[in-house]
């Protein structure tokens, strides 16, 4: 009964310092300060189709702790992504062994099957640490567009028993949702309808990222460049021209272009079947009524690139609602925090129910380190 005691206050503490390093991210808080520094391991992990590098995090004290990986999104930098650096530093203090795996094709800016392969090989990897992970205590957490092939990844029957949650930061249920949003601004889920300006590092993010699914090397090189032009925020009269584009490849760019949610579903219909199976697989509607583990989720009020109703629809479909663990807050935009502007602090204005929520979330994961 004591020990449990001080478990539980040690806990406490450390959801409270916690919270303190997630409202000042990329730097390190009070955590650091009171906890020993994790030692940062260079592995090798072996997949089925290449092997992996990867970083393992952990602090010297001794015993199985709970095992975690990090699925680092979209970025060029991949693993050293500032941002997942910090975060695994952060968990390890926290008392996780966790693992950064390096996935090549994220780091080319494409979501695919092989992804979802290789999630899988790195639990694998990590269970099979011995004395320093606790093989059934393992969680996976994914970021954005990658939340969709990490929660796959953790349906896969031959490792599904291991994962004990799953986190999906900033992530989505359905594409054909996200595509509506991405290029129409619209939203809804229920009663909740919105509408945001469409980003524009989203819309043309999600084309460069898909065309190597195009079969035909012109249609690559004319939708590269006119993606690179509108990312770069020339207006469509500024682009290079479209002749010589394919069929398919105006039916790509023709749904990217388009402003009428309604129309949607059926410009999708209109792609390659290439691109339409990707994005078929991608969905998580097909997938997470087999998902065993808990889902952590949490997403940002004002995300511009996914819209948090996703998140609501991914909660929703849950097999078990006793096991889903759901915030959205104001305090986040898209796997960044928000700035509030600068005014004298009042109480008021603390979003006091997001932290209460934010807190049990915490103190949620926390207990999956041992």
């Amino acid at each position: 009964m004591i020990a449990r005691a001080i478990h539980r206050i040690q806990d406490a503490a450390l959801t409270a310092l916690a919270l303190l390093d997630f409202a000042h991210p990329l730097r390190e808080g009070l955590l650091a300060r009171l906890t020993a520094p994790p030692e940062v391991t260079p592995v090798r992990i072996p997949a089925r189709r290449r092997e992996l590098s990867g970083d393992l995090y952990r602090t010297p004290a001794g015993g199985a702790r709970g095992g975690l990986i990090l699925v680092h999104g979209l970025t060029e930098a991949g693993k050293d992504d500032p941002r997942i650096v910090w975060f695994g530093r952060l968990m390890a203090r926290l008392g996780f062994a966790v693992l950064v795996p390096e996935f090549p094709g994220l780091r080319a800016l494409q979501a695919r099957d092989a992804d979802v392969d290789e999630i899988a090989d790195s639990v694998r990897f990590l269970t099979s640490l011995g004395p320093l992970v606790r093989a059934d205590r393992v969680g996976l957490a994914g970021f954005s567009y990658v939340a969709g092939p990490t929660l796959i990844a953790a349906t896969d029957p031959a490792i599904a028993s291991r994962i004990g949650f799953v986190a999906s930061v900033g992530g989505y249920y359905d594409l054909v949702n996200v595509i509506r949003f991405i290029t129409t601004g619209h939203f809804a889920h229920r009663d909740i309808q919105g509408w945001l300006p469409p980003n524009q590092v989203a819309r043309w993010g999600f084309l460069q990222s898909n065309l190597e699914l195009l079969r035909d090397p012109k249609d690559r090189r004319i939708l590269e460049a006119i993606a690179r032009a509108r990312a770069a925020g020339a207006t469509a009269g500024g682009v290079p021209p479209l002749d010589g584009l394919s069929p398919w490849g105006r039916a790509l760019y023709g749904l990217l272009t388009n402003e009428d949610p309604d129309r949607v579903a059926s410009l999708i219909e209109e792609l390659d079947p290439l691109v339409r199976a990707q994005i078929a697989y991608l969905s998580l509607a097909r997938v997470v009524g087999r998902l065993r583990a808990d889902l952590v989720i949490i997403h940002g009020a004002q995300d511009d690139f996914i819209p948090y109703t996703e998140s609501l629809r991914l909660a929703e479909a849950a097999p078990e609602p006793s096991r889903v663990h759901l915030v959205i807050t104001r305090l986040l935009g898209h796997m960044d925090r928000v700035r509030p502007p600068r005014r004298p602090w009042r109480l008021p204005d603390l979003p006091l129910v997001e932290i209460w929520r934010l807190a049990r979330m915490i103190r949620f994961v926390l207990a999956q380190r041992w």
